[in-house]
């Protein structure tokens, strides 16, 4: 979210800045998925809620500055500043090519997946927002974000699943500040993959919820705060999620876990290391131990390993 205190750093200190410290693990990646949480634009009439965000049509760069190149549209602050904010958002991403999904026009564009291809690899990408202002959802005749309320979605995944080889689905969902996914995010992300989807991306609590695998695919209900304009105290330590896959299946999955705290590194993220690290580490096993059926560990240096695998 470059709205708000992050836009006025960035714009003292260069596009790159709030990448300094993470810049290598973002490079080693051939997709680099973030939830873009605020719309690009200059003007027009805010929609009256405690907050509302836009910001720099420049700033664009920043998300090329960070290799950031598959970005979710779905949430609840796309629409903050109305139709032609969205376009212009959409415009820009497109312009510089970075993928997105997840809002349009009408209902039927902000459900359109985004397709490319990864080393020989298909990928499909949908993105979907459940969270409110209700006003922000698209219909059959108005913009905004894709709100997954008909069988049209398990419909789309199985169509997707059946000309890719890896279907990424991103949700916005559940309670701010919450560290457990509440019992429809748990339905929804199943009833996902049931239908074909390989992976799933969760935001908009802030912070870290737990990892689950759900037949043998990764639901992550919660990766918490990146870049992101707020000094909240809740917000203090996040992930970056680094999967490795191999014809369409997940071959190695590792946690980055880093410092979120504006007030110490100040729309900076730093890659946490020692005590701090190992302690994180812990804390994300045990939120993860009661979603899994089949137990697993986050070992010292981040990577998930499922008990029986380990020597």
């Amino acid at each position: 979210m470059l709205g708000s205190w992050t836009q006025q750093v960035i714009q003292q200190n260069g596009y790159s800045y709030p990448f300094k410290n993470v810049i290598e693990v973002m490079r080693s990646a051939d997709i680099v998925f973030a939830n873009l949480e605020a719309p690009f634009g200059e003007g027009g009439e805010a929609y009256p809620k405690q907050y509302s965000f836009q910001v720099d049509p420049q700033l664009i760069k920043v998300i090329s500055a960070g290799h950031i190149n598959v970005v979710s549209i779905a949430n609840n602050h796309i629409m903050d500043f109305g139709i032609e904010s969205l376009q212009t958002t959409m415009k820009l991403l497109e312009n510089n090519n970075i993928f997105f999904a997840g809002a349009g026009m009408e209902l039927e564009e902000a459900r359109k997946a985004a397709k490319f291809s990864i080393k020989g690899q298909k990928i499909a990408f949908v993105a979907y927002s459940l969270t409110f202002p209700e006003e922000f959802w698209a219909t059959d005749t108005s913009a905004g974000t894709c709100f997954p309320y008909h069988t049209f979605v398990y419909d789309d995944i199985k169509k997707l699943d059946a000309d890719s080889d890896i279907v990424i689905v991103s949700c916005h969902w559940g309670q701010e500040s919450m560290e457990t996914p509440k019992d429809y995010q748990i339905e929804l992300a199943h009833k996902l993959i049931d239908a074909g989807a390989d992976l799933i991306l969760g935001h908009h609590p802030h912070v870290i919820q737990g990892i689950e695998y759900y037949k043998g695919k990764l639901i992550a209900y919660s990766l918490g705060n990146f870049i992101f304009g707020s000094y909240s105290k809740k917000a203090k330590e996040s992930i970056l999620l680094k999967l490795s896959y191999s014809n369409g299946q997940i071959t190695k999955t590792e946690i980055v876990p880093i410092n979120v705290f504006n007030e110490e590194v100040e729309f900076q993220p730093i890659i946490l290391e020692g005590k701090r690290k190992d302690n994180f580490l812990r804390y994300l096993n045990k939120l993860s131990l009661e979603l899994n059926k089949s137990p697993f560990v986050i070992s010292s240096d981040g990577e998930i390993q499922e008990i029986n695998n380990i020597n």
